[in-house]
């Protein structure tokens, strides 16, 4: 007679899966980059991530014509004179990265006939969450960083995250603000964050009045369904008050760490040429913003 083993039944409980577990940070060159690798560090410590550094260099395109077929040896000169430069810098972020205990790797892409935030789209593009330092203040209009952050936006389908210039961060975040409008990047944007989200103490979905504008008791149910507590807050504006000025101001009283926001949900073209929420938040935020697009 033989006695029949009963064989464990298979767990139902769906594994663990790890937030975040590869970041990217596009370094551009400006006083911002350290508080965005700073950044990326305090979420790869929380959540166990590997952080990656994409060093962007930017290589003067030699000029070549019928006359002169072979490079000057000039931009020869200057190839190595930056990539030297890149390599001391490069040391000193792998030891900034060592002295964190973060796993990492800084990575030089040079840029030569291809627009350099292309080029950082297409090395970020199989990572997790892009990551990059917010206008500096001494960049003039900023025209290069916003292309980057176009650039990271629309070419990798990744959340970008945005660190102001000079912020001090608290990430993962205790508490955020859901900039909320019945857009798709909206929705997309709280996917994306839910992550940060599950892990805060509060919670505001905060609407302002426009045409944009939806009940915002249906996303606030959406994060109930994965785990969010949330509040629905309705915000109405003030003489000439702009919605991000009066997201901003929000997120501010209620000492929120993060902004969720969804990126463009206008056309690009007239976000900046005549102003809208994604713009703003970019250009003012003190404190960071997660976009999706």
């Amino acid at each position: 007679m033989t006695t029949s083993v009963a064989q464990p039944m298979p767990s139902t409980k769906p594994p663990t899966q790890q937030a975040y577990p590869d970041i990217a940070v596009a370094l551009t060159e400006t006083a911002s980059d350290r508080a965005a690798v700073d950044a990326a560090i305090q979420l790869a410590r929380a959540f166990g991530s590997r952080v990656d550094l994409l060093q962007l260099l930017l290589m003067p395109t030699p000029l070549v014509d019928s006359w002169s077929l072979v490079p000057d040896s000039a931009f020869i000169e200057a190839y190595d004179t930056i990539r030297d430069e890149a390599k001391t810098q490069a040391a000193a972020w792998r030891e900034h990265l060592k002295r964190a205990h973060v796993t990492g790797e800084v990575h030089a892409l040079e840029s030569l006939y291809i627009e350099p935030s292309s080029l950082a789209a297409q090395a970020a593009r199989c990572r997790d969450m892009v990551v990059i330092g917010g206008l500096d203040p001494h960049d003039g209009d900023g025209a290069s960083s916003c292309r980057y952050f176009s650039g990271l936006l629309f070419e990798t389908g990744l959340p970008v995250l945005v660190v102001p210039h000079g912020a001090e961060p608290v990430l993962p975040p205790r508490r955020a603000t859901v900039a909320w409008a019945d857009t798709r990047e909206c929705v997309r944007a709280i996917h994306d964050a839910l992550p940060l989200l599950k892990g805060c103490e509060a919670v505001s979905v905060a609407s302002v009045k426009d045409a944009y504008t939806s009940d915002p008791a249906e996303p606030v149910a959406l994060l109930a369904r994965h785990g969010v507590v949330a509040e629905p807050v309705s915000l109405k504006l003030s003489g000439d008050e702009s919605t991000a000025a009066r997201i901003m101001e929000h997120a501010s009283a209620s000492h929120s760490h993060l902004i969720v926001a969804g990126g463009y949900g206008h056309s690009r073209l007239r976000e900046w040429a005549i102003g809208g929420v994604t713009r703003e938040l970019l250009a003012h935020s003190r404190i960071p913003v997660l976009f999706s697009h």
